[in-house]
């Protein structure tokens, strides 16, 4: 990847952004919430994506599955960080964490403040939420991360995860190697629903 890296992720990661919001929101735990809102671990993503930003050429990977390893890599650490003492958070956390999203430009900011506001999100996140936890974690290791469905299978049983993963949105490759068969009920962003098979030569 060349030139400038702000300008690349200023390209890059404004489509992601309401996908990178969702699981946010769904991979934030209660007892993460008092220290961190979902709009605060997405710009710790993008400040880490800029950072790093060098690895994603190296990568061999699409823009999409590399931002949202980035972003599995940030709240674990955010998580280790939460095992730390209350004093420790107080003077380490805080202040480290303020000063650190303050190096995030504005126009990153102001994008994810429309996601963290946009309602369309909100009854997505909703709607993902009334899904039991198979279908949930197939989303959002498929759907959202951009894992196969066979590493999805891998973590979460290769027979639900087929049998499931049509219904939600989420294409799978028929035996004939060129017709996707991807289901209506719920389309994650920048995936198009079918209620039918689609050939790849359309």
């Amino acid at each position: 990847v060349g030139g400038d890296p702000q300008s690349e992720l200023a390209r890059l990661y404004p489509p992601l952004a309401p996908a990178l919001h969702v699981w946010a929101c769904l991979r934030l735990r209660p007892e993460d919430r008092p220290r961190l809102l979902p709009e605060d671990l997405t710009q710790e993503v993008w400040l880490r994506a800029f950072q790093i930003f060098h690895t994603f050429g190296t990568s061999h990977t699409s823009f999409r599955a590399w931002l949202f390893a980035v972003a599995k890599n940030v709240l674990l650490e955010v998580r280790r960080q939460s095992r730390r003492t209350a004093a420790e958070l107080a003077v380490q956390g805080s202040s480290s964490r303020l000063a650190a999203l303050n190096q995030v430009p504005l126009e990153v900011t102001s994008v994810t403040r429309r996601v963290a506001k946009d309602e369309e999100v909100h009854r997505f996140v909703e709607k993902l939420r009334d899904l039991d936890e198979t279908e949930r974690q197939t989303v959002l290791h498929c759907g959202l991360e951009a894992l196969s469905l066979k590493d999805a299978a891998a973590r979460l049983g290769e027979s639900r995860v087929r049998a499931m993963a049509p219904s939600i949105g989420i294409p799978i490759l028929l035996p004939d190697g060129r017709t996707l068969l991807r289901g209506p009920a719920i389309n994650v962003p920048e995936l198009g629903g079918h209620a039918h098979t689609v050939s790849l030569d359309d």
